[in-house]
């Protein structure tokens, strides 16, 4: 079998080619053995694929860097444009190998901005490299870009830098983007036939509000017949649809400006947190995501050596639910004052009582941080099944209220033709 690869030697170099080996795995060990840092194996028919899908983005980095104006108008594109999670994840997956093969940092930023195939993200890529030359940490330098890195993303960097797992720590932030991409894949897999369904039923509901109703009201007032009120109540919403349809847009456009206004604040963003956490399904999946996320990244950290202390201050910023956040600030001092992790827990209510106790087991045990790792893996597998159960419950649901909105509309016009046989006309 044929395989092309893109490997990294030790001097830095990017090296393309192929290879015949009887599996994928035998491959990978045969660029192993030739001195090379294997970073992408494929068969060759996937990595003809992979590369028209990448076409557009051909970028000559020599160019870039001598030409400020080209990288000006590439850091202008970043900001149009945001980087793909692919684009972090195959950063992430990178960078940790080519650190595994005793790579320096530097090196590693050089060979991933020679390999990076978006425009935009390979001038972010050189950004970073400039700032770490500067003397930055990479989370440091991560941070500089706050819309291409996710918070979570700059602060598990943070934690592998300080435990000195930055390796380890990058393939996990590779592994959980790749969760995240995953579900983001199968939520909009999962929503494709509900939305055509709902856009279906709202087109549906338009044109019997706009034009099915009023030529009903049109018959009854030639005919001098009283509409019943439900036709009315159908006829004047959709007189407001036809003459007034730009007031319902400022409306919702308002809306939507003011809600984004309100939770950018301080206390908005405390109450929409809450909210969401309390909302029935919504708030399960949120919290089993938060508490995946916490158990892995601790459980890192402290199998790296370092303490507990220091490992909790850092896993606070990987936590994006400001209410879990605060909560966790209380442990933190808790925890500042001698008491047990497993313990404060359970008296600020964080987590739930079960992955509460078998953090106690852990705690007990001495063997804390394998039982954070199993924590985090069955709250990941609860939040697939929680996520599947939502999905299927959600298009029925669709369907349900769909019905019913175009059932009354329905019966609405039934009662008008009831009326007329009432009258005898």
């Amino acid at each position: 079998m044929e395989f092309q690869y893109k490997a990294a030697t030790h001097e830095g170099k990017v090296r393309h080619g192929k290879v015949i080996a009887e599996s994928h795995k035998k491959a990978v060990a045969r660029l192993q053995a030739q001195g090379l840092i294997p970073l992408s194996v494929s068969t060759l028919g996937q990595a003809d694929a992979w590369r028209s899908d990448a076409a557009e983005n051909l970028y000559d980095t020599d160019t870039a860097v001598k030409n400020p104006f080209s990288r000006l108008a590439a850091l202008k594109l970043s900001i149009r444009r945001r980087v793909r999670t692919k684009d972090l994840i195959m950063f992430s997956e990178h960078l940790a190998t080519m650190l595994k093969a005793g790579i320096t940092l530097n090196k590693c930023l050089s060979i991933l901005h020679d390999l990076t195939e978006n425009k935009a993200f390979a001038t972010v890529i050189s950004d970073v490299h400039n700032h770490i030359r500067e003397g930055s940490t990479l989370h440091q330098a991560l941070a500089k870009h706050p819309d291409v890195f996710p918070v979570v993303f700059i602060n598990m960097v943070r934690a592998g830098e300080t435990g000195g797992v930055l390796d380890v720590v990058l393939d996990r932030v590779a592994e959980f983007l790749s969760e995240i991409q995953e579900l983001k894949d199968y939520l909009v897999s999962s929503m494709i036939y509900p939305a055509i369904l709902g856009l279906t039923a709202i087109a549906s509901i338009l044109v019997m509000l706009t034009v099915v109703i009023p030529r009903f009201a049109d018959i009854f007032e030639d005919m001098g017949v009283d509409l019943p009120t439900a036709t009315s109540i159908m006829l004047v919403a959709g007189d407001f649809l036809q003459n007034h349809w730009w007031l319902l847009f400022l409306i919702v456009a308002g809306s939507l400006i003011l809600f984004k206004y309100v939770i950018s604040t301080p206390g908005g963003r405390e109450w929409w947190d809450r909210f969401k956490l309390g909302m029935p399904m919504i708030g399960p999946i949120i919290l089993k995501i938060e508490i995946a996320r916490f158990s892995k990244t601790l459980g890192t950290l402290l199998n790296s050596g370092v303490s507990i202390l220091a490992a909790m201050n850092i896993v606070k910023g990987v936590i994006s639910n400001n209410t879990l956040k605060s909560s966790l600030t209380l442990v933190y001092e808790d925890l500042k004052q001698g008491r047990m992790l497993s313990v404060s827990l359970e008296n600020h209510k964080v987590f739930p009582s079960l992955a509460v106790n078998m953090l106690g087991v852990g705690e007990e045990s001495g063997n804390m941080p394998a039982m954070l790792e199993k924590v985090g893996d069955m709250y990941d597998k609860d939040l697939k099944a929680a996520i599947k159960s939502f999905t299927s419950l959600f298009e029925p649901l669709i369907i349900l209220v769909m019905g019913l909105v175009i059932g009354a509309m329905v019966v609405s016009m039934l009662l008008a033709v009831f009326t007329l046989n009432e009258l005898g006309i």
